[in-house]
């Protein structure tokens, strides 16, 4: 916690604990909403694919711009407006399935423009001997919201609907983006002298050429396409398979959040004795077990204890993930580089919905879960055993 005593960095953090407070409720209300509207999986695959459609397509093109500008005014303005928008679900959505997609695609298109930005600027805030304790705060802020939050959501939508969970994130919106104007500016070092095309080029390119952040994101990108089959399956299995409903799907994304809680109090011991890049891979592979465990042992007590432990792997490679990208990357191109690393692991989620949602109704939920486990493991252990991740160069004095 001793990264809070720098006041912008608090100031990040606590507009961060308030938006994703309403956004855990928001997700619970939105997955739950969608399928008792449609009861079909597929539908809910389509949701989850529109938002990561609008992450692929448009994230690359609006860092771009958004690398140009103050990085502070774009953080409080991209909470405002996404403050009516998810005001207008219960209002419009509900009665609409197109119209709850077009709200869905919008809302995604301003998350696309906050989140790479809210990454890019932590190395701003905080010393760079600080930057992993940083980045497991922010994630740490997550997990809490989904501890507090995501389990009242189940009981919340199963007892009075889920309009009240819009109306809350709504003003959580509103929320972050009044705190989120006591920043300081935050304008790049350098403005770039490429155009605007070839800074959207130059940001996708360093993904492939820099050694550390194209094993890395070529890592989570084959793991994301198998692993993230939860994100449209875990209310179906929750559901359809252990009969839990609504409040049981929450009560197994606060497990997963618990789990989290208790991995970002423990990363900085991990961190001190294991390398980050190795710390990455290790917990990435263990992840993919236990995933792939949920599918051997369908039964809600185990559900519950793998969510968890899950919790706590996914924080023990997701903050040295972004540190390593950091890291390896320019001030001036932060941005871009987590909106194109956005891009390409929503491309690898977008697959993993959509497969997941598909095959949900020939093989049942428990296998493909059983079989994206495997996969994740097997792309961590492939990387770990060719030679792993490089670890950056010491700067010069």
């Amino acid at each position: 916690m001793r990264v809070l005593r720098h006041k912008a960095f608090a100031r990040l953090v606590a507009a961060y604990l308030v938006s994703q407070a309403g956004s855990k409720v928001h997700r619970v209300a939105l997955l739950v909403l969608v399928y008792l509207l449609t009861e079909n999986a597929l539908w809910v695959s389509l949701v989850l694919g529109t938002q990561l459609l609008g992450t692929v397509v448009f994230s690359p093109l609006l860092s771009a711009w958004a690398d140009t500008q103050d990085r502070k005014r774009l953080l409080v303005w991209s909470d405002l407006l996404r403050a009516p928008l998810v005001a207008l679900i219960p209002l419009l959505g509900a009665q609409s399935l197109p119209a709850l997609l077009l709200l869905v695609f919008l809302m995604e298109l301003l998350r696309d423009l906050h989140d790479p930005i809210q990454n890019a600027v932590v190395p701003d805030l905080v010393p760079e001997e600080e930057v992993d304790e940083a980045n497991g705060l922010i994630l740490l802020a997550d997990r809490i919201s989904e501890v507090l939050f995501v389990g009242a959501a189940g009981v919340l939508v199963a007892w009075v609907g889920p309009a009240y969970a819009f109306y809350l994130d709504a003003l959580t919106y509103l929320a972050s983006g009044l705190l989120l104007t006591g920043l300081p500016p935050l304008k790049p070092q350098a403005l770039p002298k490429a155009g605007y095309l070839e800074r959207v080029k130059e940001g996708l390119g360093h993904l492939f050429r820099q050694p550390a952040v194209r094993r890395t994101v070529g890592t989570l990108f084959a793991a994301a396409a198998f692993g993230s089959v939860e994100t449209a399956l875990g209310v179906v299995l929750a559901l359809k398979w252990l009969g839990v409903g609504s409040a049981g799907f929450g009560f197994m994304e606060a497990a997963m959040a618990l789990g989290a809680i208790l991995g970002g109090v423990g990363l900085p011991y991990l961190l001190r004795r294991i390398p980050r890049e190795r710390l990455f891979l290790l917990a990435l592979l263990l992840f993919g077990v236990f995933e792939a465990s949920v599918g051997l042992f369908p039964v809600y007590a185990w559900v519950l204890a793998a969510f968890f432990v899950s919790g706590f792997l996914n924080m023990a490679f997701i903050v040295p993930a972004r540190s390593i990208l950091q890291l390896n990357t320019p001030q001036e191109m932060r941005g871009r580089i987590f909106a194109a690393f956005s891009a390409v692991m929503n491309a690898a989620v977008l697959l993993g919905t959509m497969w997941g949602g598909a095959l949900e109704e020939p093989l049942g939920a428990p296998r493909v879960f059983l079989l994206a486990g495997a996969m994740v493991a097997l792309a961590a252990g492939y990387t770990l055993l060719t030679g792993g991740i490089p670890a950056p160069k010491p700067k010069e004095a």
